[in-house]
């Protein structure tokens, strides 16, 4: 008997695992091979986003932020409006403002500018140039010749032979910027990317990238590949699958590979990266091998422990059953009758299950309610719940409330109050994952007004704290509670603009006639020129206004909270161009922190706030810089104060404007120029009396034109002449001596 056993066994095994082998390893290999395919597929397709969001959305954006016709940007436009050659302080201001560039995109290679108004050429971040002949400008500018041809204001075009001076090979980015008074001279500005950036976000080791073009022009092959296959790959998914196919399998040179594709739809650009079969799949093939080797053991080990446990039950098997059923508390005085005995012990154990099963149908209850609102396992929650399915209309209300630790006791307690609610309509409770509380409403639909206010105010009485949000009104059907479950969710969204409402209805948020855009710029360019004029209070105003618009503008909340991000984004880059640490100031990531907020009311208080940190960071480091160049300033007037020194000169000296050098003169000295240089002089014409120097010396010494002129000046401030003025001090000195 033993025999027959084990070789029922041995055969048992065998099949079941030929059967496996066949039936479970093919299907999980070809599970795993679409997960692994899937995998590389997103991961491929994120490769593709970050390049084409982080670098080539990127450089089409600095064009737009740093020649666009604002006051910050007017070291770049000048030039376009005036020659800057032999001018130092212009040439500075536009080499710190290309800086500021290379400093904030590392990918760039280089800019090339040409302000055709003037003939002037700008290469890399710091070469001026002045054209005087067109050949000029193909030897600094190699790519205008194409970016011509091309007949278009905004181009990428690809540059193999570099760029001036470097060589290096990289991508180009040309933007014609125009404005009316410039008529048809504009400014022609190139970004050069350096592919070598790419490789931070895609593996050119295994893979060969390709980007091209929207016509298909190639822009980038990885390094040392086929540039004719590359440009053939294009085409062909270009005209044969209308470039919509992420994965594509191809062959080259009889080498099978797998092809990635994905379109960018601002930039347009096309991005392709394929890889060699045999590298692309090693991985799955080296898992496939380790399954077999795997399943070979396992089928050994398990033949060796079958025919160990069959032997030791063979002759162990009533021993260990005597003995485990006294452990279990069952008595085995006859075999049969003691086996019969333990199967009727085992039949009370799952009884006693049973009886538990029953007392647990609050959790049943809800349960089946949950299902319903997910449309999950419909059948047999329509089955528990039908006879509380029996009027024709529904609505879905969200329930929101500070403690909800005990949850399921107030949802049992509720499903007592609401179930048969004065025989007019059924509140069925549950619980979500996000931890909602969820009430369905179940009613005739004449009676929907007298129902829903008995159902709020006794909510409000039985939880005082709790805001609800209602979903749509829909008529019994099989997916009427999911589809008024979702609009109840996509009301909710909007607690964050209705702040002050403890009830919030489908009806009063109105989504289908919510605009999904408005026009907020010129609030935000009001924000910045307060911020940037350190007003406060003005910037205040603004920013309560553009929330008041939000409550009041019926706005969708999309739009709502992208035009909140775009605020905080705004304020990102004020800092970034006010050279502050945002670690520093606020100790936190700002772009992050406010996606946590709930309501606009705690966000128009956190930026107000943020708002406040900000100025006082500003005035801080301005008011730094601002003694620094008091300080120098002083410097240089002491130090050329007996020569001709006007303002003019100190303006050179600090490359500003000889207006600005005035303002901020009279800011840090109290004093105009004029009147601050004046006293000075006539301080150290008192010196050269003192000291006997003739007033005709004094009036030349102080860069006076004529001492008539110097005698003048001092008769109006001392009241008499230098004459006068020496012989009463002589006078005085005379009398001191006296005494």
């Amino acid at each position: 008997m033993f025999k027959k056993l084990l070789y029922i066994n041995l055969f048992s095994i065998t099949f079941l695992a030929l059967f496996n082998y066949l039936v479970f390893h093919n299907l999980n290999s070809k599970a795993y091979l679409e997960s692994f395919t899937a995998y590389n597929e997103r991961i491929t397709n994120l490769a593709f986003q970050n390049i084409d969001k982080q670098i080539m959305e990127a450089a089409i954006d600095i064009p737009q932020l740093y020649f666009s016709d604002t006051r910050q940007n007017e070291d770049t436009l000048i030039p376009q409006e005036e020659e800057i050659i032999g001018s130092p302080a212009r040439i500075r201001g536009l080499v710190s403002q290309l800086e500021e560039i290379h400093k904030s995109y590392p990918y760039v290679a280089s800019v090339d500018i040409y302000y055709e108004a003037t003939r002037t050429i700008v290469t890399g971040f710091s070469r001026v140039h002045y054209v005087k002949q067109e050949k000029d400008v193909d030897q600094y500018l190699p790519w205008y010749e194409e970016f011509l041809k091309k007949g278009r204001d905004a181009v990428f075009l690809e540059s193999p032979e570099g760029i001036y001076p470097t060589r290096e090979p990289v991508i180009t980015y040309v933007k014609r910027i125009s404005q009316s008074k410039w008529k048809d001279r504009g400014i022609i500005v190139a970004i050069h990317i350096m592919p070598s950036s790419f490789r931070e976000y895609i593996d050119e080791e295994e893979g060969t990238l390709v980007i091209a073009s929207p016509g298909g022009q190639l822009l980038y092959v990885t390094q040392g590949a086929d540039r004719e296959v590359a440009g053939d790959i294009i085409k062909d998914m270009k005209e044969e699958k209308g470039m919509a196919v992420p994965k594509l399998s191809l062959k080259i040179d009889d080498e099978a590979m797998t092809a990635f594709y994905s379109n960018s739809q601002k930039t347009n650009l096309n991005y392709v990266y394929y890889v060699q079969n045999s590298t692309f799949y090693a991985d799955y093939n080296v898992r496939n091998r380790i399954f077999f080797m795997n399943f070979l053991i396992s089928i050994l080990f398990n033949l060796i422990i079958l025919v160990a446990f069959s032997w030791f039950n063979h002759h162990a098997y009533k021993k260990r059953l005597l003995k485990v059923s006294k452990d279990a508390g069952i008595d085995l005085e006859d075999g049969k009758a003691s086996f019969d005995h333990s199967l009727n012990a085992l039949t009370q154990e799952i009884t006693s299950l049973n009886e538990t099963v029953k007392s647990s149908k609050p959790l049943l209850f809800q349960n089946a309610v949950r299902s319903l609102i997910l449309n999950r396992r419909t059948e047999s929650a329509y089955e528990r719940m039908n006879p509380y399915l029996d009027h024709n209309s529904v609505c879905t209300v969200v329930l929101y409330y500070q403690d909800a630790a005990g949850s399921n006791d107030l949802v049992i307690r509720l499903q007592e109050v609401f179930l048969n609610r004065n025989d007019q309509y059924h509140g069925l409770f549950t619980t979500m994952e996000k931890g909602e509380l969820v009430s369905v409403l179940v009613f005739e639909k004449d009676q929907f007004e007298q129902v829903y206010e008995d159902f709020t105010t006794c909510i409000t009485n039985l939880i005082p704290e709790c805001r609800m949000v209602s979903g749509a009104v829909f008529e019994m059907a099989k997916d009427s509670i999911k589809n008024s479950y979702k609009s109840a969710n996509e009301v909710s969204r909007y607690r964050f603009m209705f702040t002050q409402k403890q009830i919030l209805r489908y009806e009063d948020v109105d989504m289908e006639h919510r605009k999904g855009s408005g026009s907020h710029l010129k609030l935000f360019d009001a924000m910045e020129r307060d911020i940037n004029s350190e007003n406060f209070l003005d910037f205040k105003y603004h920013f309560e206004g553009l929330t008041v618009s939000f409550k009041e503008g019926n706005y969708t909340i999309d739009y709502c909270l992208s035009t909140l991000r775009d605020l905080v984004t705004l304020l990102y880059q004020i800092m970034v161009q006010r050279q502050l640490d945002m670690w520093i100031v606020f100790g936190y990531d700002i772009r992050e922190y406010y996606k946590q907020i709930e309501d606009i009311d705690q966000f128009e208080e956190w930026v107000v706030d943020l708002c406040e940190v900000l100025l006082q960071n500003i005035r801080q480091k301005k008011k730094s810089v601002d003694a620094d160049m008091q300080t120098r300033l002083l410097r240089l007037i002491d130090e050329n104060l007996e020569n001709d020194i006007s303002l003019d000169f100190l303006s050179d000296q600090f490359g500003l404007r000889p207006d600005v050098l005035s303002r901020m003169f009279k800011q840090m000295m109290g004093k105009s120029y004029t009147e601050y240089i004046k006293e000075k002089k006539l301080n150290r014409a008192v010196e050269l009396i003192g000291e006997g120097h003739s007033m005709k010396d004094i009036a030349r010494m102080l860069g006076y034109n004529s001492p008539q002129y110097f005698i003048k000046i001092f008769k109006e401030v001392y009241g008499v002449t230098p004459y006068q003025y020496k012989k009463q001090k002589e006078a005085e000195g005379a009398e001191g001596a006296e005494k």
